[in-house]
Order: C-alpha cells, then structure tokens, then sequence
C-alpha cells in the first residue's frame, strides 16, 4: 500500500547547500496497516510528480485495498446476520426472542447500509479507523446477542471468533491487538455474568483460553505481515531508485525528466506559473577523457551532479539527459531566479571540480503564448549552443536571432 519520501529543502530560494550522495532509503510506515506507505522518489526528485511511469499509485493501491477489505467484512457480517436468522427461526422457543429478532434485524440493515456506503469511506482518510472501530462494535454487538440468548451455552458464541479473524488480515498488530482484547474481554464478562447451569465451568474456561490463543495468533500474524511488507516496499523502493536514476551522477534518467516536464509544463500553464529549464554542457568533455582517461571522466560527471543537486531546491529536478548532458527543471522560477541558479552552479564547479572543468548553461522559460514542452526545451538547447558560441565557460538566455541553425557540435 503502497503514494512519496521528503526531499531536501533549503532556506532561501536557491540556497547554497553541501551536496547529498544518493542514498536508498525505505518509505515511511502507513498507519492505516503498519507497513510503508509509498516508494520514495530518487534523490534530487524534488517534491513535485517526479515519479512518472514508476509511479505506483500508492493511494489509488490503498483505497482499493480497503474497499475490498470492507466489502468482503460486511458481506460475511451481512452472511453471519442471515445465519443468525435461520438459527432464531430453527429455535423459536428460546430466550429473548423477540427482541432478539430486532437486533438482528437491525444488524442486518446496518451491515446492508454500510456495504452500500464502503466506497465512499474507502476514499476517506479514516477508512480505518472506521474498519477497526466497526469490528469492535461488532465485538460488543456479538456478545449482547450472546447474553440474550443465554450466555455461554449459545451457539452464537462462536461468532466471536470472525472478529478476530478479520483484524488479522489487514489491521495493524496495535488494531488486531485491539480486537483480540475486546473479544477476549467480552468473552470474560459473558462468563461471569453466565448463571447458565448447563455451562461447565471446564467448557467456558476452555473457550476463553481458545479466544485468547487466536487473539494471540492474530497479533502475531499481523505484525509478521507487518515485518514482510515493510522489506517487500524496500525492495520495490530500490528497485524504482534504480530504474529512476542515474547512478553514476544521483540525478535522474531522461525519462522521468521527460514525464516531469510534460506534467510541469501543464500545470504551469493552467495556473500562469512561471517554470525554467537549464540545459548544461560539459565544456571539452572528450578532452578531458582523452587526457585523463574514462575514470576520471567518471568522477568528473558524478562531481558535476553532486554539485548541480546540491544547489536547487527540494522541488527542482536535476536530470542527466545522456553523455555530458545534464537539464535542470525549476518550478516557480522566473528568469532571473534561473539565471542565479545558473550562475551559481557554474562558479561552485569551478570551485569544486578536480580536475578543473566548466559548463556552458541555456536558460529557457515557459512561454504562456506557445507552453509546450517541446518549445521549452528547444529554447534552452538554442540557449545553451548561445553559449558554446561565446567561448563556453558561460551562461546564456535563448535568443533566436544571436544564433543560426543548424547548430555545432557540442564540445
């Protein structure tokens, strides 16, 4: 049950912060069933839809989980009710009947009533706490029909046993806890309120200790389910890390780039948001692998993502779009604040790289008349050959007119 991880956040729009190597780390814990909740997106992500065709849907994945889990628990207590009526109608000499038949059709309107609503409740925050909150009702409601028709000497005991059934399968260990507890409680009162003489005291202490040794069962089972699902999420948290993101450099592959740019570009134009793109080219790249060898061409890329990433904000995705290619998208960022950004990035490179290399950068900006990706991402890659051309080692705003098509070789 899998929806995602918090990002780096810095105090001022474009903060100067130390960089972060990516680190795989396992989601936060689901408090609706104890285990994680959702795949944290790759480092560098951002907080915004960056997840793209590895998103997993986790609230979508919970909601139908729980609308099963409610469906199928009122369809067995809609079951059990009707159960409850062939037995009264099998027995009508026994105690209470009469009212005895209007809990019961009460119950079943209820159960009725709320399999009817369970997908408007799936969709709530509180689907389970009502799902635990209904079965220890039901718990209680149980054991009122149980007194009614004669304590502990009633068949309709053992109904007491689905409730705990139920909690095993997808509650918490705290939740199953729970309901284990108020039916072993429950059990406890009935027995010492039973003035039933043909109970043998063996017989009810028996059914007591079976109650209390599935109550423990149910716990136990939750928490291992609890424990399996924690690891099988971490695994699918590793494996999304992987396929997301570029190891080499923590920043993400040209995929997800690509799916988080075609979303950004929607919702800024919808909303009339601003929405940057940097495009940065390693100056003389292949120079540097022919003089210093592929290794360190290597620890080049990785000094030069580490450096990008640590200097955006937690919303900003920094993307590794092939070779010595690299696009930063910025979200709310107008051209000035892109140019900062830019201009950042080149001197802390200049400050940290060894051995010591540039970058040229292309600034492009979301334009309201024409908000496509497609054009964004043309007006930066003409911005950045801007700069190849004025001796690289530069930062430049796309300008059609300052360059012709076709464009050089990047270098």
């Amino acid at each position: 049950m899998a929806p995602v991880g918090p990002r780096l956040r810095t105090s001022g729009r474009y903060a100067d912060t130390s960089g972060v190597e990516p680190e795989l780390k396992g989601p936060p814990a689901d408090s609706e069933t104890g285990s994680p909740s959702s795949v944290s997106g790759p480092p560098g992500a951002g907080s915004g839809p960056s997840a793209g065709a590895v998103d997993l849907d986790a609230a979508a994945v919970s909601r139908q989980f729980w609308l099963s889990h409610m469906r199928i628990g009122f369809a067995v207590f809609l079951a059990e009710g009707l159960a409850v009526v062939g037995y009264l109608w099998m027995t009508p000499s026994g105690p209470h009947r009469p009212l005895l038949w209007t809990t019961t059709g009460l119950w079943i309107a209820f159960g009725a009533a709320n399999l009817s609503g369970t997908r408007w409740v799936a969709d709530k925050a509180w689907r389970s706490t009502f799902s635990l909150g209904w079965t220890v009702l039901s718990v209680l409601a149980v054991g009122g029909v149980v007194a009614l028709d004669g304590g502990l000497g009633s068949p309709l005991v053992y109904l007491l046993f689905l409730p705990i059934s139920y909690a095993a399968w997808a509650f918490s260990p705290i939740g199953s806890a729970v309901c284990g507890g108020t039916t072993v409680a429950t059990a406890g009162v009935l027995g010492l309120a039973d003035r039933n003489p043909g109970v043998h005291p063996g017989q009810a202490f028996m059914l007591f200790a079976v109650l209390a040794g599935t109550g423990a069962l149910a716990t136990s089972a939750a928490w291992n389910r609890a424990r399996r699902e924690a690891r099988e999420a971490r695994l699918v948290d590793q494996i999304i890390w992987l396929a997301s993101t570029d190891t080499l450099t923590g920043c993400v592959v040209r995929r997800v780039f690509h799916e988080r740019l075609e979303a950004e570009v929607g919702g800024c134009a919808r909303h009339h948001r601003h929405l940057s793109l940097l495009m940065i080219d390693v100056d003389q790249f292949k120079t540097v692998n022919d003089t210093f060898g592929h290794l360190v061409g290597d620890q080049v890329l990785a000094q030069v993502g580490a450096v990008l990433r640590s200097q955006t904000r937690g919303e900003d995705l920094v993307a590794r779009l092939g070779g010595d290619e690299f696009g930063v998208l910025l979200p709310d960022a107008d051209q000035s604040d892109a140019l900062a950004a830019a201009e950042r990035m080149r001197a802390e490179l200049q400050r940290r790289a060894d051995p010591p290399v540039t970058v040229s950068i292309g600034v492009g900006g979301l334009s309201h008349a024409t908000p496509s990706a497609e054009q964004l991402l043309d007006d930066a890659d003409l911005a950045l050959y801007q700069s190849k051309h004025q001796g690289r080692d530069s930062v430049s705003v796309c300008a059609p007119a300052a360059i012709a098509r076709p464009r050089p070789t990047p270098g």
